[in-house]
């Protein structure tokens, strides 16, 4: 693969070529046209003039008494009397012809012109010493004559050659200034308007480099001051991750001193007591996952989090439980629409609705709901049981780490505590209420997921779809 010259790497570079690119042709093309217009203008500003001269010869021609052709009277231009001047006259009958004296004795090529035609016509044509020349022609029939007789003026158009070479040279230097100009403002336009990009990067590198805290500043345009204050939300949100990471291994450490040093008293060989280690060991265990999850919920939050279907995690997490209470015989239903997502990884999202649906079938009787609605600025997901409820006053401490109001009954206690800190690292909410008729609701809030599309669920009516 052929890589790119490293001037053309630059963005400038590139735009000031282009920029290069459009001002030439368009001035070319610009150019051309004024030049063609001018050298036709000039043109036929010299024909005009040469037809002038030839009207004159045209009413001064005639025939003598000899029936020869030649001027009747004088015409007014000195030219025709100075040999070689530049200014010719010829005028032919049959096989007589009169010339000019400037004409000497050259003479000039017929052009074509027809009998009764008002206009003259006009080509170019050359001197008797090879010099350019614009002659003119018509064909009259002079009083009294049987045949008409041709009469040629011709003019030295060497003036007008002049005239348009100048004129040519003059557009063509002021069309090149103009481009040069227009290419080099041009050109420090892009370097001036790049420059906030060049301090954007110098100021990169100074942040990597810690001697800066953030990118954006007052000064920075509207284009790119969104851009930067993102890049700022990120490495903050990067910082905040390291430190709820430092944060969760330090509190780790922390809670697992005293059950190390239960345990390391439990194996003294003096007094082993084997019971102790197994629950301190357990609640090491416990202590392990509950900081793992947490861990792993603060930093998939935020930019990492991406979108998760509630519905559909909720309906495969139900297909597992009803194996797993078959002999309860269940009924668990998911409704909602499919569509609606969450911002939250799809793992946290199974973790926290499998903790809400496994809880709920322990207590349940006959009947487990998940409901997905679609508010405005979050998706509210509410499981609720027809068990036997809980008491207001206990909402507090079965949401806590490790309480278990049922000893009798499976668990360690920590999945409402988890699911309760993986929600508020998402920016959700959790809440228990009593359930109609009997029984729990635990109605949790999470972020909408950035592929809702908000616009077309309001407009549609909601899907429940039991499963």
């Amino acid at each position: 693969m052929v890589s790119m010259p490293r001037v053309f790497r630059s963005l400038t570079a590139r735009l000031a070529l282009l920029s290069a690119i459009w001002v030439t042709a368009g001035l070319g093309i610009a150019g051309c046209t004024v030049l063609r217009l001018i050298h036709t203008e000039l043109t036929n500003s010299f024909d005009g003039r040469t037809t002038a001269v030839l009207h004159k010869v045209v009413g001064a021609a005639g025939l003598g008494a000899d029936g020869r052709p030649g001027l009747l009277t004088d015409v007014p231009v000195p030219e025709f009397q100075q040999p070689f001047s530049g200014y010719y006259w010829q005028i032919e009958a049959g096989e007589q012809r009169a010339t000019s004296r400037s004409l000497w004795d050259g003479q000039l090529a017929p052009l074509g012109a027809t009998l009764g035609s008002s206009v003259a016509t006009i080509q170019d044509g050359t001197g008797p010493r090879g010099e350019p020349l614009r002659v003119a022609e018509r064909l009259v029939m002079p009083p009294g004559a049987q045949d008409p007789i041709r009469i040629r003026v011709a003019v030295n158009r060497q003036s007008l050659d002049d005239q348009i070479a100048s004129f040519t040279l003059l557009i063509l230097s002021s069309f090149a200034a103009l481009g040069f100009g227009l290419v080099a403002g041009g050109t420090v336009q892009l370097i001036w308007g790049m420059r906030p990009l060049r301090q954007a990067r110098q100021s990169l590198a100074l942040l990597r480099a810690g001697q800066q805290a953030s990118l954006a500043h007052a000064g920075a345009p509207s284009e790119i001051a969104p851009l930067l204050e993102e890049i700022d939300a990120l490495v903050q949100q990067n910082h905040d991750t390291v430190e709820r990471a430092r944060a969760h291994v330090g509190n780790l450490a922390h809670a697992l001193k005293t059950p190390l040093a239960v345990q390391r008293t439990a194996l003294e060989p003096s007094s082993i007591d084997t019971r102790l280690a197994r629950e301190q060991t357990r609640a090491m265990e416990l202590l392990v996952q509950h900081h793992l999850s947490r861990a792993r919920g603060a930093a998939l939050a935020g930019a990492a989090a991406t979108d998760a279907s509630p519905v559909e995690v909720a309906r495969e997490i139900a297909m597992a439980l009803r194996r797993i209470f078959a002999n309860k015989d269940l009924d668990i239903d998911v409704l909602g629409d499919e569509s609606c997502r969450a911002k939250v990884d799809r793992q946290d999202l199974m973790e926290m609705l499998g903790n809400l649906l496994e809880n709920a079938c322990q207590w349940a009787q006959h009947q487990v709901t998940l409901t997905v609605a679609q508010g405005r600025r979050a998706l509210l997901i509410t499981v609720t049981d027809d068990g036997p409820g809980l008491s207001s006053k206990d909402y507090d401490a079965v949401l806590a780490r490790g309480v278990r109001l049922d000893e009798a009954k499976p668990g360690s206690g920590l999945g409402l505590a988890i699911t309760r800190d993986l929600v508020k690292l998402y920016g959700g909410s959790l809440s228990l209420l009593d359930a109609q008729p009997a029984g729990l609701s635990v109605a949790m809030t999470l972020p909408l997921g950035a592929m809702q599309d908000a616009r077309k669920l309001r407009s549609r009516a909601p899907r429940q779809a039991p499963v």
